[in-house]
Order: C-alpha cells, then sequence, then structure tokens
C-alpha cells in the first residue's frame, strides 16, 4: 500500500503539469487575443483615414441632398452645426445615443466601461478598449466631449449636443 506521503507527492506531481500546460494555454490564448485586438485596430484605423480621405475629396452628398451614412467601420464627418448623428455608422451613433440617454437621465459624463455596459456590449478589457477608441474618434470629430477624467460626454462644444 502507497504511503499517504506519496499519494500526495503524485497529486501534487499531477497538478502541477496541469496548471502548467493551462498556463501555456493562457499564454497562448492571450498572444492571440492581442493579435486579433491589433488587426481591429488596425482595420478601424485604416477604415478612419479612408473615410477621412474621401470626406477632404469633396464628395458629394448622396441623392437627397444628405450626406450618407458611414460605412460600418468608417467614422464620417467632423460634427457641425445641423449635421445628425446619422451620418456616423451604426457604432457610433449607439455611443453618442448612450451618452445623450446619459444626460437626460442625469447621470452626466460616462467612462467608456459604463457606455459599453449601457449598450450591453462586452466590458472584459478588449471591449472597453474597443469603446474607447471609438469613443475617441468621433471626439477628435466633434461629435463628443472628451472629458479631463477621460469620462466622454454628449455635450458638444458651444452648447449643442
Amino acid at each position: 500500500m502507497p504511503s499517504p506521503m506519496g499519494l500526495l507527492e503524485e497529486r501534487e506531481l499531477s497538478a502541477r503539469q496541469r496548471l502548467e500546460k493551462c498556463r501555456e494555454e493562457a499564454e497562448r490564448a492571450a498572444t492571440a487575443l492581442a493579435e486579433a485586438e491589433r488587426a481591429v485596430i488596425a482595420r478601424e484605423e485604416f477604415a478612419a483615414a479612408l473615410a477621412e480621405a474621401r470626406g477632404a475629396d469633396g464628395s458629394p452628398p448622396d441623392s437627397g441632398g444628405r450626406t450618407a451614412a458611414a460605412a460600418p467601420g468608417t467614422v464620417g464627418p467632423d460634427w457641425r452645426p445641423g449635421l445628425q448623428p446619422t451620418v456616423l455608422a451604426p457604432d457610433y451613433q449607439r455611443i453618442i445615443g448612450a451618452l445623450e440617454a446619459a444626460v437626460q437621465e442625469g447621470t452626466g459624463p460616462l467612462n467608456c466601461r459604463q457606455i459599453a455596459a449601457h449598450l450591453g456590449w462586452e466590458t472584459s478589457a478588449a471591449g472597453v478598449e474597443g469603446v474607447r477608441a471609438k469613443a475617441r474618434r468621433v471626439a477628435e470629430r466633434g461629435w463628443l466631449v472628451k472629458e479631463p477624467d477621460g469620462r466622454f460626454s454628449a455635450v458638444r462644444p458651444g452648447g449643442g449636443s
């Protein structure tokens, strides 16, 4: 009959081997996740640059006299008076809508995790970073205000919202 200490040592060895395999799998998954995130961000940046280039060359509006909605993955034009969020890609419209709803609810500026939760999107680190990248892009175009503490608000400079 094996000794209790011998049994414990066998179990410990087995547990350590499983732990090492799990660590290796977690490292591979983290690497794959980081690569996928970089690819998504690169595609979004490329699409935003293309949309910016199209806007800079004076592309004509659609036949209704309105600026056409941006394709998913692109941002859209800079904000100006009279321009509606419908010219933006759907995700950007949703972010603006969430922030406008927060203003109406009196909850004020939101951080990116709160925006993601409000929209029912992923609140993991990767999901929050995606929201942060999108919110930053529309803030750079004047659709949102980035507060000094990193939160975002739907109120635009000049009092428009």
